[in-house]
C-alpha cells in the first residue's frame, strides 16, 4: 500500500478508538450516576454521558470500510467476504460468550448466543449487554452482498430503489414513539438502524467520487474547510446528545429513536472531514495512542461492560447524582475499571484476535486500493 492509503487507514483506526472511549465512558459515568434524564447536563460532558452514540460511529465506520472496496471495484466473492468476516469478529466473540456462560452456568443461553439468537441486554449478564450491537453488525454483513449485487444489475437498481422506499416507511413505524410490538422490537436490528450503516456508505461512495478532489483544494482552503466542517459536526453532535440526556436519558431510544440518524450523518461529516479535508486539528484525532485504542478496540468493546459492573456489584454502587460526586473524584475507582478492561483487552487481542487476523491478511485478495484486513 501506498503511505496515503496506509495514513487513510490509520485515521479510522483512530476513529474507532474515539468510538470505544465513549462507549467506555458512557458505561462507566452510567454506572454512578445511572441513565435517568439530567435537565442539568452540561455542554461541555455531554459526549462523554451520551457516550453510546460511539456505538453509532462503530455503525457508520462498518458501512464506509466495507462498502469502499466495492465503489472501487471489488469482486463480490462470498466465500472471502464471509470468511474474512467470520475471522474477525467470531474468536472474539467466541471468547466472551463462553465466559459469560462459565460466569452464569447458562450453557442454553450461550448456545443461542453463540448463533446470534434470542440477544437481549440480559444476556448472559453482565458480559452480554453489549452483544445486540454484534447481531445488527452480522445482518449487516449477510444484507451487503445482496445489495452490491443488485446494484451491479441494471434491472437490480429498480428493485433496490423500490426496497429503499419500504425501509423508509419501515423506519418511520421503528422510529415513532408510538411504535408497539412488531416495529418496537425492531429498534435493535438491522431493520431500525439500517439507516446508520447507509450513511457509512454515502460517505464511502463521496470518497470515493469526490475524495481526490478535495484533498487537492488548495492547502489553506482545504485546511478551514475541513476545521469549520469537523468542528460544526462536533458541536451538533454534542448539542444533539446534550438534548437528549436532559430530556429523554436512555429513554431517548423510545421516545426520540431518530436521534440515532442525527448523529451518524454528524459522524460521517466528521469522518470526511478527517480523512479527505483533515483540519488543524487532526493531531488530536489521528495519533499512535488513539490508533493503539482502535487495534484493541474490539477486545475493549466486548470486555469493558463486565469490568464495569463487577466492580459496581462488589462495591454495591447504587447509581445517582450523589454517587456520581462521591466516586468520580476517586481516581483508584477509574484505575480498576478501565486498567483492568485494557489489561485483559491488550491480552486477548494479542493472543486470540491477532492470530486471526494475520491469518485473515495472509488469505486476502488486494483490490480497489483497499486492504479488508484493516476493516
Amino acid at each position: 500500500m501506498t503511505d496515503d492509503r496506509h495514513d487513510r487507514l490509520n485515521e479510522c483506526e483512530s476513529l474507532r478508538g474515539i468510538a470505544i472511549t465513549l462507549v467506555f465512558f458512557f458505561h462507566f459515568l452510567g454506572s454512578l450516576r445511572g441513565y435517568a434524564p439530567d435537565p442539568n447536563a452540561h455542554f461541555a460532558t455531554a459526549l462523554l454521558f451520551g457516550g453510546s452514540t460511539g456505538v453509532d460511529l462503530f455503525f457508520v465506520l462498518s458501512g464506509f470500510l466495507l462498502s469502499l472496496p466495492f465503489f472501487r471495484g471489488s469482486p463480490l466473492v462470498l466465500g472471502q467476504f464471509f470468511g474474512n468476516r467470520a475471522l474477525r469478529i467470531l474468536p472474539m466473540y467466541y471468547l466472551v460468550v463462553l465466559a459469560g456462560a462459565a460466569w452464569s452456568g447458562d450453557w442454553h443461553a450461550a448456545l443461542h448466543a453463540a448463533m446470534f439468537r434470542g440477544i437481549g441486554l440480559a444476556t448472559l449478564p453482565p458480559f452480554g449487554i453489549v452483544w445486540w450491537s454484534l447481531v445488527v453488525e452480522v445482518q449487516f454483513y449477510l444484507a451487503l452482498p445482496v445489495l452490491v449485487w443488485l446494484a451491479r444489475q441494471r434491472w437490480g437498481r429498480m428493485v433496490l430503489v423500490a426496497a429503499l422506499a419500504c425501509l423508509c416507511f419501515c423506519y418511520l413505524r421503528i422510529a415513532s414513539p408510538t411504535a408497539t410490538g412488531f416495529w418496537a422490537a425492531q429498534r435493535d436490528s438491522l431493520l431500525g438502524r439500517w439507516p446508520q450503516f447507509a450513511v457509512g456508505i454515502a460517505a464511502a461512495w463521496l470518497h470515493h467520487r469526490h475524495g481526490a478532489t478535495l484533498r487537492g483544494m488548495n492547502g489553506k482552503k482545504r485546511l478551514w474547510l475541513g476545521t469549520l466542517a469537523a468542528l460544526g459536526a462536533l458541536v451538533l453532535l454534542d448539542e444533539v446528545t446534550l438534548r437528549g440526556l436532559r430530556l429523554f436519558g436512555v429513554l431517548q431510544f423510545v421516545y426520540w429513536y431518530k436521534h440515532y440518524l442525527y448523529l451518524s450523518i454528524l459522524w460521517a461529516v466528521f469522518l470526511i472531514a478527517v480523512i479527505d479535508l483533515q483540519p488543524v486539528f487532526r493531531k488530536l484525532v489521528v495519533n499512535p495512542l488513539l490508533h493503539r485504542i482502535g487495534l484493541w478496540s474490539y477486545s475493549i468493546y466486548l470486555w469493558h461492560a463486565a469490568f464495569i459492573i463487577v466492580v459496581v456489584l462488589r462495591l454495591d454502587i447504587q447509581p445517582s447524582d450523589a454517587r456520581l460526586a462521591e466516586y468520580l473524584p476517586n481516581f483508584m475507582l477509574f484505575i480498576y475499571m478501565a486498567g483492568a478492561t485494557l489489561l485483559v483487552s491488550v491480552t486477548t487481542y494479542h493472543l486470540v484476535e491477532k492470530p486471526f487476523l494475520r491469518l485473515k491478511r495472509n488469505r486476502f485478495l488486494l483490490i480497489g486500493q483497499v486492504r479488508e484486513d484493516a476493516m
